[in-house]
């Protein structure tokens, strides 16, 4: 699947310093292949911050402004990022199981191909997010916001979207199940667009042009 227009600038900013439980971090510095597990960085200045190849397992991040940070091929398994912003930021090949990612802010953000099964999506703003593949099974993503988002070839077995909005989202040989609870005002349209591949597993035509489109609405600026 071709993807490079999803592709993000990512530039460090200055590092300027900020410290937390005796260690000291800086807003655009590379902390990539460190061990920053259980490390709370709640409410933290964090923009622009390499996390790649770091393992951030169960770190607290919440409300923590990551914007355009990168935390490529991290391992952030049942991290808390409630409530952060995490607007552009590249998560791709992340692993993000079970992370509490409620009400977090990723408009924009890069997920492609992250491990995002059993997270906490609910309330999360993912609009013109790019999920490219991402594993979503079993992940809670009730009532989060998805129009314009890219979740084409992604695997949604047994997630809960119920109440999630999918204005504009591309949803082309998206994976899903019968365990899987769509909005209920998407679910028909959902249910009439996808072939069976198996009992009880389905898979979303690709309607022409790369995409299966869901425009309940246009998207919303």
């Amino acid at each position: 699947m071709s993807d490079g227009v999803h592709a993000v600038a990512w530039k460090p900013a200055t590092p300027t310093p900020t410290s937390a439980a005796g260690e000291t971090f800086f807003h655009g510095a590379d902390l990539g292949g460190t061990d920053a597990s259980g490390t709370d960085l709640s409410g933290r200045g964090l923009r622009g911050m390499s996390f790649s190849n770091a393992t951030v397992i169960e770190t607290v991040l919440r409300r923590a402004d990551l914007s355009g940070a990168s935390f490529s091929s991290a391992d952030l398994s049942r991290a808390d990022l409630s409530m952060a912003f995490l607007g552009g930021a590249f998560l791709g090949w992340a692993k993000l199981s079970e992370a509490d990612l409620s009400g977090a802010c990723l408009r924009g953000a890069d997920l492609r191909e992250a491990n995002l099964a059993g997270a906490f999506l609910n309330g999360a703003d993912l609009s013109g997010a790019f999920l490219g593949d991402a594993d979503l099974r079993n992940a809670d993503l009730r009532r989060a916001r998805l129009d314009g988002a890219d979740l084409r070839e992604v695997d949604l077995a047994g997630a809960n979207l119920e109440g999630a909005s999918l204005r504009g989202t591309l949803l082309a040989e998206a994976r899903w199940s019968e365990g899987t609870r769509w909005p209920a005002e998407a679910a028909e349209a959902i249910t009439g667009m996808s072939r069976t591949e198996a009992p009880g597993a389905f898979t979303v035509n690709d309607q022409g042009l790369g995409s299966a489109d869901i425009r309940l609405a246009p998207p919303l600026e």
